[in-house]
């Protein structure tokens, strides 16, 4: 057995697919599940779609192109980038926009090799990451019309990230009203109003979501059982999906203050210790390069996070709930941040329990 691990509990992630599909169901809105913080791992993705997901989105083309034959929609979330239109279009059928001429480069690409490409034009809701202004809408949703290759499969907005905006009733509802805007000036159906991430979901749960959103992407939701706006655990979902699982190879008793004149670490900042006394301080093969380490959870409550190098972390074992040794392997729960960069690092093994 390898280590670092991070262990997936298969029937957990399923039951959090068929919850979360059911929860969209209910209120109208079709969910496009986001894999990209599991890197579209073929045997995840497979569980997903035997949970019943048929919607899949992803940032990475790559990532796209693993997901392949499986499911009914493949939507890239990231702005499309212009050297990378064609392979948009054929391992993607939607994608987010928010600048016109990557809309133009997606037509050329799709009129190409025959396809007709699905376009949802962000707008700036706050949170100030990607989208059109909302003045702009109307004439970029006519300029689009007017594209071969494509269609306006919708319109969206962005929150909790860039600027860490939380969705509100009041903005929701004015997306909704600009979706009906463009239906009527344009005559056309305009499926999709996505109205946000995981952070959104607090209105769906609390059924205050303002009538006309159709659609969500969600990731760290059905991941991690937690919704981002207020970091309040989602009704019916599990929490432990994931557990990673680290090897202890060094364990000795040590002062908790280095000694010496302190200078920056090998991430150019200028630690900050308390003084504990001497103190049991376990090392552990894994570091920042494999995942975040300060935000990982013990399994053990009694164990303190000290710190973290590139490739190793270290721990304060002192009150322990059990006696500890070298090659002892120690769990710990991520948040999505930890399993988003160890679900991608080479260094740690997965594997479906």
């Amino acid at each position: 057995m390898s280590y670092p691990e991070l262990l997936i509990n298969r029937e957990k992630l399923a039951h959090n697919v068929r919850a979360m599909i059911k929860m969209g169901e209910n209120a109208g809105i079709r969910i496009h599940f986001v894999t990209k913080c599991l890197q579209a791992w073929r045997p995840l993705v497979e569980v997903m779609h035997e949970a019943g997901a048929e919607y899949f989105a992803d940032s990475r083309v790559e990532n796209l192109k693993q997901i392949g034959d499986l499911g009914l929609s493949h939507m890239m979330v990231r702005i499309p980038m212009m050297s990378n239109a064609s392979d948009v279009v054929r391992y993607a059928d939607l994608s987010l926009n928010s600048d016109m001429t990557v809309i133009e480069a997606l037509s050329d690409a799709a009129r190409s090799i025959d396809r007709e490409h699905g376009v949802i034009l962000m707008v700036e809701m706050g949170d100030l990451r990607e989208g059109f202004m909302p003045d702009e809408i109307l004439e970029t949703a006519s300029r689009v019309l007017n594209l071969r290759g494509v269609w306006l499969a919708g319109i969206g907005a962005n929150f909790n990230c860039y600027g860490g905006v939380i969705p509100e009733e009041h903005q929701l509802k004015a997306l909704a009203d600009m979706a009906d805007m463009i239906r009527q000036r344009f005559n056309i159906p305009l499926p999709i109003v996505s109205g946000g991430n995981t952070g959104s979901l607090y209105l769906l749960s609390e059924g205050r979501m303002p009538e006309g959103i159709t659609h969500l992407r969600i990731g760290e939701g059905f991941l991690i059982g937690i919704e981002t706006s207020f970091r309040k655990r989602i009704p019916d979902l599990f929490t432990d999906v994931f557990t990673l699982r680290a090897e202890i190879v060094e364990l000795k008793r040590k002062p908790s203050v280095p000694t010496g004149l302190i200078g920056p670490n090998s991430f150019n900042e200028i630690p900050v210790f308390e003084d504990y006394g001497q103190i049991w301080r376990a090392i552990l093969a894994i570091g920042e390069q494999d995942t975040r380490c300060g935000t990982l959870q013990p399994a053990d409550s009694n164990i303190r996070f000290l710190g973290s190098s590139s490739d190793h972390m270290i721990l304060d074992v002192t009150h322990a709930v059990r006696d500890l040794k070298v090659g002892d392997i120690l769990e710990f729960s991520p948040d999505y941040a930890a399993l988003l960069r160890a679900s991608t690092s080479p260094y740690v093994h997965k594997r479906l329990v």
